[in-house]
């Protein structure tokens, strides 16, 4: 044993017996994420026992070692750009401050790291204990970044028309002095520049984007796709598709054949309506009034031996569980009588 363990043995227990509280402790993540060619960034504070407090100046060495056989200085604050680690630390040691930046890691670079303060006299210590090491890892490229879609802070799939939705786009903050950029881009494009608020923070370990905006029915099936680039190069895209939920649109009605009809041949009359979830029920209706009788229902109703009774405004309701909408379109029967008339007069136009 030498004589820094007989004086920290000496000391430990002189507290202990005096019932005063004696620590060495030190506060840092299990495990920090870099990628490989950027900084990496540890948060890191620390404890000393009470009775080395006057030792702790601010000429303390604050150093690094890597876990190994034997175990490796890799980073000295008295000598920040001279190690296998290269970087800063920031604070100071009175601050009891071991927060530290690695710069341009690589894949050698990975592994267990502990962490040792030496000042004056007698304390020197290294935090060598399982837990008070931080495990650094290193990936080759960042991963995609995570878009999802919110309502009251929530995730959700799907949106009612009328929503007020945040889109948000998150990545991996790696190095926080030097972060990803987000963008964003829609398809269809003009969606993006529509009353689209665009709101971006940067938290300790995330960076995000949130686009904030009113959902219609226009946004259904709609694409946002988010890119983050890493180191001004690495870029990583992902997507998500609106599921806009909304009552019957653009419902319209036609007559088939178009024009007027002949009295006794047939006609269809079609309704056509947008919405989603689509359209459960068309219902038919005459001149606005009550339901035709037997009620007719289906996209399309069919009128065989048609007579000029049949004239009129016809109304088809398209409704589904948010709600209906209207269509109307005008049927002239001709009967067979008019037609003649129609025929002659035309001809005798003609000889005149």
């Amino acid at each position: 044993m030498n004589m820094m363990e007989i004086s920290l043995t000496f000391l430990l227990t002189g507290c202990l017996i005096q019932g005063v509280f004696c620590v060495f402790n030190i506060n840092l993540p299990v495990t920090v994420e870099a990628l490989q060619g950027s900084c990496v960034f540890i948060p890191c504070t620390f404890d000393i026992d009470q009775g080395y407090e006057y030792d702790l100046t601010d000429s303390a060495k604050r150093k690094w070692f890597k876990d190994g056989d034997p175990d490796t200085l890799v980073f000295d604050s008295s000598r920040p750009d001279t190690g296998p680690l290269r970087g800063e630390i920031f604070g100071s040691p009175r601050e009891k401050n071991c927060t530290t930046r690695f710069d341009n890691v690589r894949q050698s670079h990975k592994g267990s790291y502990y962490f040792r303060i030496e000042a004056s006299g007698t304390l020197q210590y290294s935090y060598t204990k399982l837990e008070y090491k931080v495990k650094i890892a290193v990936r080759d490229s960042p991963p995609k970044p995570t878009v999802s879609l919110l309502k009251d802070q929530q995730e959700v799939k799907k949106v009612m028309e009328g929503s007020s939705v945040n889109l948000r786009c998150s990545t991996k903050i790696f190095c926080p002095f030097s972060p990803a950029v987000l963008t964003w881009r829609s398809s269809p494009e003009h969606l993006l520049s529509e009353n689209v608020t665009q709101q971006q923070r940067q938290e300790q370990t995330e960076l995000i984007s949130d686009l904030i905006f009113t959902v219609t029915h226009r946004h259904h099936l709609a694409t946002f796709t988010c890119t983050a680039t890493h180191q001004q190069q690495i870029t990583k895209q992902e997507s998500h598709k609106l599921r806009v939920q909304y009552a019957p649109k653009n419902t319209s009605a036609h007559v088939s054949p178009s024009g007027f009809v002949l009295e006794g041949g047939s006609v269809t009359l079609s309704c056509s309506s947008d919405a989603n979830p689509p359209v459960l029920n068309y219902t038919w209706y005459r001149d606005t009034e009550d339901p035709l009788k037997p009620e007719q229902t289906g996209q399309n109703l069919t009128i065989n031996n048609t007579d000029p009774t049949h004239s009129g405004r016809y109304v088809c309701t398209a409704q589904n569980k948010h709600g209906a909408q209207n269509a109307s379109v005008l049927l002239d029967v001709q009967s067979q009588n008019a037609s003649v008339q129609l025929d002659v007069q035309y001809h005798e136009h003609l000889c005149l």
